[in-house]
Formats: structure tokens, C-alpha cells, sequence
């Protein structure tokens, strides 16, 4: 080493004095610190990690900007939603290339605002929709059929997209569902799928509001706030079988039924949910205002409990079941673990492949937005729960509390935030990252199994 630095000191004293010093210099310091063994880059970010050695991490691509959603469109393309309204398509064959193919307008992305969800639906002619789930102020359609929907103020809006794979571009939006965006500029929720039934799922966050979706009795009527909705998705209409299609005198989906879309209430706010790939039941994350984050089964009618209950329900003091704002077909059921100081947990995933061994099928990934942090739950045998075999203190109570049993079921770290988890269609995890310390400065990760080892 003293050698190398003896060399690069008379490098520098020689050519000074050369017109070409500028140049030679800079193939100087690419030998010395490349014999130093530093990497020789104006800006050098450190990748996350993983504490299983049998798994490895790769940086896909950086330089996302307020990137909220994901969706693989084929094997070599993933689009990307981002918060101020801009939808990507990023070729996976060469990450590089980040290409904008939708711009939306009049979006407001406030807080937690903003262009916030997407899922494709391939349907059997082999045709694509493409589903956006935005805030708005004004609706994308064209300007003769803005009576269509509803102009006058803030919106959440899930719109659907035809997909021209020759042309590669978006067309035709229409909207599906038409709702709420305030008071609160927060809790605004946002994932959207299409489930195994061929249905869309919709999540929407209760938006600070304080009505009978949120278990007050006393409060205002319905108002598709706090809810996850399961409709059609080629009109927007209740899908059949629905918990609440028969609730309000009978009324079978007609418009003076409020709750004929609703799959689930007494939501505080959601970034996250997936279907079990063996049982096709519905799982979700869910945020607590200060504590108790919650990854619970959503059957169909679940009342979550907010806003009178977040966490075990043992933790609610005071609190009966009856107290409850319970429609006709609704239950409460407890969350399967709880986080005791919230962290915005975001979204979960169900791996679906093998590829990072049978440990990891599928069960359960799941991120969080405040520390960057990955988790790993695995699926009991009934796949009702889940088991905690290193941590007996979590299977006790079903909560996390400190920092060992949180360790216990950290698998990746440094993140920096997480939006969203996916199993690609090579059969690794793919993380999409989103940084608020950075001002929403995001990044794609695959994790694949390490053959190095």
C-alpha cells in the first residue's frame, strides 16, 4: 500500500506541470483506488441486506421518483406508478431504460395523495386492462364526457385502462369506482387487485373520518370510507355474493344500498394486501395511529374494529364486541400479529415460487415505510395463522414488541422504505423502494437465491 501511494504522490508532481494534468489524473485515481479497492463513483449507495446467506440482493434499477406501485405487464416489462401521476414501463432486459408512457393530469398528491395503485387484468382473449387507482382533482376522461362523473371537488378514482400492446400505450380510461379523497390527506389507501374470482379489490382508508363505517353509531351513514371493495370489474358494479348485497331492507345492489360493494370495514388505513395462493383467502396490512399495526384474514363482511379497536382486541379497554357498529353479515375477528409501536407496515405478499427455496413458498413478505425493514412470516399448517418457531413470546400473544422479536422475523434491512413487494415472473422477489427522508427518491431490488454459496 505505501507503495501504491509513494507512486500516485510522484504521478501527481510530474504531471502538473503537464497541460494534460486534468486527464492524467483522473486515469491516476481510477488505478489507485481501484488498487485501494474503492469502488471509483461520484455517488455510491449501499445496498440493503439479507440475513439468510443462501438468499442475495441486487439493485434493479435507482433514480424513482415517488414510486407507490407495481405490475408486471410481461416477463421482461414492469410498470411502475408513481405518486405525482406519472405511470412507467421499465425493461427489465435493460433497467436503464425507464420509459414514461401515461402522464395523468390534475393530480394531487398531498401527504399521502397521489397516483397510488395498479393492477393488470389479462383476460382470457389475451387482451389487457390496466387499473390506476389516482387522486384527482378533475377526471382523466375527455372533455365531451366530464358529466359523466362527478367535477366538483377532490377525488379517489380507480380508472380503467385498454392496453395496446403494438402501440404501447394506455387508452380508453373509464372509471369503475368514484370516491372520497378528504377530509384527511392521509389514510387515502390505494393497492388494488383482481382477486382468484376474477373480481377487483379496492382498498380506501378512512380518510379521518368519523361515521358508521368506523364503528361511531351515532355518526353519518356509509360513505366509502375505510372499506375494502370487491366489484365488478368491468362496470364498477357489486360483485355477486357480496357480505352487505342484501343489507338496507332487502335491497339487492340497487342505489339506495350503501354497503353493496363493501367486502370489509372498520379499516383505519391499508398499503397492502394479497390473496393466499393455496386457499385464496384474503390477507391485508393495516396501520394503528401510534401502535398495534396489523396483518389480518379478511373473510368476507370483516369489521376491523377501527375506531374502536386496533390491535388484540383484549388491548381495547372498555370495549365489548357490541359496542361495535355491526350490519347484518359483518364480524370482528383479532389480527393474527400485531406490531405494538405501529411502523407503516405497507404491503404484503404471498411468494409464490420456489426459487429461494421451499422455506420461503408461499409464505409471507411483508415491508414498512418508516424504517425500511423486511419481513418474513410463515404460514401455519392450516394456513389460518402463523407459526413463530424461534419466538415464543410472539406466539403467546400474537404481538411484537421488542426489538429480539422483531429481529425474529426481520429478514431484510436498510430499505430505506417500502411500497411494494411482488414475485416476479422469473420466480424472485422484487421490492420497490420509496425514501421520504429523500424527498421520495425510490429504487427496484431482486432478491434470488445466491449460487455462490
Amino acid at each position: 500500500m505505501k507503495l501504491v501511494d509513494s507512486i500516485f504522490k510522484n504521478y501527481i508532481n510530474i504531471f502538473s506541470q503537464s497541460k494534460y494534468f486534468l486527464g492524467s489524473l483522473i486515469i491516476i485515481m481510477i488505478i489507485y483506488f481501484g488498487n485501494n479497492h474503492i469502488p471509483f463513483t461520484f455517488s455510491q449507495q449501499q445496498l440493503p441486506n439479507v440475513n439468510d446467506p443462501s438468499l442475495k440482493i441486487d439493485r434493479v434499477a435507482d433514480g424513482l421518483q415517488s414510486p407507490t406501485s407495481m405490475a408486471f405487464l410481461t416477463n421482461n416489462s414492469l410498470l411502475i406508478a408513481q405518486k405525482e401521476g406519472t405511470l412507467s414501463m421499465l425493461d427489465l432486459n435493460n433497467p436503464t431504460n425507464i420509459e414514461p408512457i401515461l402522464e395523468l393530469s390534475n393530480v394531487n398528491s398531498k401527504n399521502e395523495r397521489g397516483l397510488l395503485g395498479i393492477t393488470i387484468d389479462n383476460n382470457k382473449s389475451g387482451e389487457s386492462s390496466i387499473f390506476l387507482y389516482v387522486t384527482e382533482t378533475r377526471t382523466q376522461l375527455d372533455q365531451e364526457t366530464q358529466d359523466t362523473a362527478s367535477n366538483d371537488d377532490l377525488r379517489n378514482r380507480v380508472y380503467k385502462y385498454e392496453w395496446d400492446e403494438v402501440e404501447q400505450r394506455l387508452s380508453n380510461p373509464k372509471i369503475i369506482l368514484d370516491l372520497p379523497a378528504g377530509p384527511g390527506t392521509n389514510h387515502q389507501g390505494g393497492k388494488i387487485k383482481i382477486g382468484p374470482d376474477n373480481q377487483l379489490y379496492v382498498v380506501i382508508g378512512e380518510l379521518q373520518r368519523e361515521g358508521q363505517l368506523q364503528n361511531f353509531r351515532e355518526g353519518p351513514e356509509p360513505d366509502d370510507s375505510g372499506v375494502i371493495f370487491r366489484v365488478n370489474p368491468v362496470d364498477g358494479s357489486p360483485s355477486n355474493n357480496n357480505p352487505f348485497i342484501e343489507a338496507n331492507n332487502g335491497d339487492k345492489g340497487g342505489n339506495n344500498n350503501l354497503l353493496a360493494k363493501y367486502y370489509a370495514y372498520g379499516i383505519r388505513n391499508s398499503f397492502g394486501f394479497d390473496f393466499d395462493p393455496i386457499t385464496g383467502k384474503l390477507w391485508d396490512t393495516e396501520n394503528g395511529e401510534n401502535l398495534y399495526d396489523e396483518i389480518n384474514i379478511v373473510e368476507s363482511g370483516f369489521n376491523s374494529g377501527w375506531k374502536l379497536i386496533m390491535g388484540p382486541f383484549s388491548k381495547s379497554e372498555a370495549i365489548t364486541e357490541n359496542d361495535l357498529v355491526n350490519f347484518q353479515g359483518s364480524h370482528y375477528s383479532d389480527p393474527l400479529l400485531s406490531w405494538e409501536q405501529s411502523r407503516g407496515i405497507t404491503d404484503l405478499e404471498f411468494f409464490k415460487s420456489d426459487n429461494l427455496g421451499q422455506k420461503y413458498a408461499n409464505n409471507i413478505f411483508v415491508g414498512d415505510i418508516t424504517r425500511g425493514n423486511l419481513f418474513f412470516l410463515q404460514v401455519n399448517e392450516n394456513r389460518n395463522g402463523l407459526q413463530f418457531d424461534n419466538e415464543p413470546n410472539i406466539a403467546n400473544d400474537h404481538i411484537a414488541s421488542s426489538e429480539e422479536e422483531i429481529s425474529s422475523i426481520t429478514l431484510g434491512t436498510g430499505f430505506k422504505g417500502i411500497t411494494d413487494v411482488e414475485t416476479g415472473p422469473d420466480g424472485n422477489l422484487y421490492i420497490l423502494t420509496y425514501s421520504r427522508a429523500d424527498g421520495g427518491q425510490g429504487a427496484l431490488y431482486r432478491i434470488s437465491e445466491n449460487t455462490t454459496q
